[in-house]
C-alpha cells in the first residue's frame, strides 16, 4: 500500500515539476551565496565599520517601508488568480495593481521622507538621511516589477526564467558594487548603489517583458471599483506584517543588552546559517504555492493535503540532513574560527522548520480571504515573542533565546491550528 502511494507520487508530473522548479527557485540564492564567499572579504577590506553600520541601519529602514510600498497586493494577486470571472485571464488584475502601486509609492515616499526627516532631527540620528533614503525608495519602487513578473513565472512553472532573472540581478549587483566600492572608493553609498542597480535593471527588464506579453498596460487612472476590495483584503496583511516584526527581531534587541559581544557573534552566525537553510524551504514552498492556491479555488482538498504532506516531508529531510552535517558546514563557512556556532544553528533550523509548517495556515487564510485572521494571529505571535524572549533571556540568556526560536515555531503551529478550526467550523461547510 505504502509503495503504491509512493509510486503514484513519483508518477505525478505536476508534483515532479514542482520539485524540479524548486531547484531553479533556490538556484539564485545559492549562486548569491557562492559569490558572497569570494566577494565578502574584498568588501571587508574597502568598507569601514561605519559603512557596515549605515548599510545595516538603512536595510532596517527599507524593511520598515516595504509593507507600505507593496501593500501586500502580491498576496491578493495570487489569491485571485484562479478566481477570475468567466472569460477573464488570470493576470487580469496585474495592470490595475501595478498602476495603483506606481501612484501610491510616490505618496508613501513623500510622507516617509517627511516623517523620517523629523525623526532624524529630533532623535539626533548619527547617520545622514540622504542619499541613503533615496536609494531605499528607488529600490522599493522598481522591486515590484520584478516581484510580479516572478509571480507569473511561478504560476506558469517557468522555473528557468525565474532563475535567469535572479542571476542577472546578482551579476549586475556584484559587478557594480565591486566597481563602486573598490575602484571609486564609494563606501556605503557605493555598496548600496550597486545593489540598487541590480534591482533597477531586472525591474525594468521585467516591466518590458510584461508589456511585450500584453499582461500589463500602463495607466495613471485608479480603478476604484477594483482597488477598494483589494485594499480591504490587504490592510489586515499590512498590519500583520508590522505585527510580525518582533517574531524575527526582538531577540536581537534584548540580547544586545547583555553586553556579551563574543556570544552575541556566535548567536548571529548560527542564525545567519540557519537562514541559509531556510532559503531551501522557501524555494520548495515557492514551487508548491501556486498549486496550493489553485487547489483551494478548485476545492481539490485531497490533492491539497497530498501536496502539503510532500512539502513537509521534504523539509523534514532537509532539517535532519543539515543537523547531521552542520559542524563541518559551519566550520567551512567560518574558516574554522566559529564552528561553535553550529550548536546555535542546529536549534535555529528546528525553529525554522516549525515556522514553515505554521506558515501553511497563513496560505490557507489568504486563499480563503480570511486575512483578518492573519493579522490577529501575528499580533498574538508578536506579543508572545516579546514576553517569551524577555523572560527566557532574563533567566537563560543566549541559550534561552535560542530555544525560544523553537517555542515560537511551535506556538505558530498551535495558533494557526486553533484559528483554522475556528474558521472551518464557522465558514466552511463539510
Amino acid at each position: 500500500m505504502l509503495c503504491a502511494k509512493i509510486r503514484n507520487l513519483l508518477n505525478n508530473k505536476d508534483l515532479l515539476k514542482n520539485i524540479q522548479n524548486s531547484f531553479y527557485y533556490f538556484g539564485g540564492s545559492f549562486l548569491a551565496f557562492l559569490i558572497a564567499i569570494f566577494t565578502q572579504p574584498i568588501f571587508s577590506r574597502y568598507l569601514e565599520l561605519e559603512d557596515f553600520a549605515v548599510i545595516g541601519y538603512f536595510s532596517a529602514i527599507q524593511a520598515l517601508l516595504y509593507p507600505l510600498f507593496s501593500m501586500s497586493l502580491p498576496f491578493f494577486y495570487m489569491a485571485r488568480y484562479w478566481n477570475s470571472k468567466s472569460g477573464e485571464e488570470g493576470h487580469e488584475n496585474l495592470s490595475f495593481i501595478m498602476n495603483f502601486l506606481n501612484i501610491s509609492n510616490a505618496f508613501v515616499a513623500i510622507i516617509a521622507y517627511m516623517v523620517l526627516r523629523y525623526y532624524f532631527s529630533a532623535a539626533q540620528v548619527v547617520f545622514p538621511l540622504m542619499p541613503f533614503f533615496l536609494i531605499v525608495v528607488v529600490n522599493l519602487f522598481f522591486e515590484k516589477f520584478k516581484t510580479f513578473y516572478l509571480l507569473e513565472c511561478r504560476v506558469h512553472k517557468q522555473g528557468l526564467r525565474y532563475f535567469l532573472i535572479n542571476v542577472l540581478q546578482i551579476v549586475v549587483n556584484t559587478a557594480f558594487s565591486l566597481f563602486f566600492v573598490v575602484t571609486l572608493q564609494g563606501g556605503a553609498v557605493g555598496r548600496m548603489s550597486g545593489t540598487l542597480l541590480g534591482v533597477v535593471v531586472t525591474g525594468v527588464l521585467s516591466l518590458i517583458i510584461l508589456l511585450f506579453q500584453k499582461k500589463y498596460s500602463f495607466s495613471l487612472r485608479i480603478e476604484k471599483k477594483k482597488i477598494i476590495p483589494a485594499l480591504k483584503y490587504c490592510v489586515p496583511l499590512i498590519i500583520a506584517a508590522y505585527a510580525y516584526y518582533p517574531i524575527g527581531n526582538i531577540d536581537k534587541l534584548f540580547l544586545e543588552r547583555l553586553g556579551d559581544i563574543a556570544e552575541y557573534g556566535y548567536y548571529n552566525i548560527g542564525l545567519t546559517i540557519a537562514g541559509f537553510v531556510a532559503t531551501f524551504f522557501l524555494a520548495v514552498y515557492q514551487s508548491f504555492e501556486p498549486d496550493l492556491y489553485k487547489m483551494i479555488a478548485q476545492k481539490r482538498h485531497k490533492d491539497y493535503k497530498k501536496y502539503v504532506a510532500v512539502y513537509i516531508g521534504v523539509m523534514v529531510f532537509l532539517t535532519i540532513a543539515f543537523i547531521m552535517v552542520s559542524h563541518p558546514i559551519v566550520y567551512y563557512l567560518t574558516s574554522g574560527r566559529y564552528a561553535y556556532a553550529a550548536t546555535y544553528a542546529n536549534v535555529f533550523v528546528i525553529g525554522v522548520f516549525f515556522m514553515q509548517v505554521g506558515g501553511i495556515y497563513e496560505q490557507l487564510f489568504t486563499a480563503y480571504s480570511a486575512t483578518k485572521l492573519v493579522m490577529w494571529r501575528n499580533i498574538v505571535m508578536g506579543t508572545f515573542c516579546i514576553i517569551a524572549y524577555y523572560w527566557m533571556i532574563e533567566y537563560f540568556q543566549f541559550k534561552g533565546a535560542n530555544i525560544t526560536r523553537v517555542l515560537t515555531g511551535l506556538f505558530y503551529i498551535a495558533s494557526g491550528t486553533i484559528l483554522w478550526l475556528y474558521y472551518k467550523k464557522k465558514h466552511i461547510k463539510k
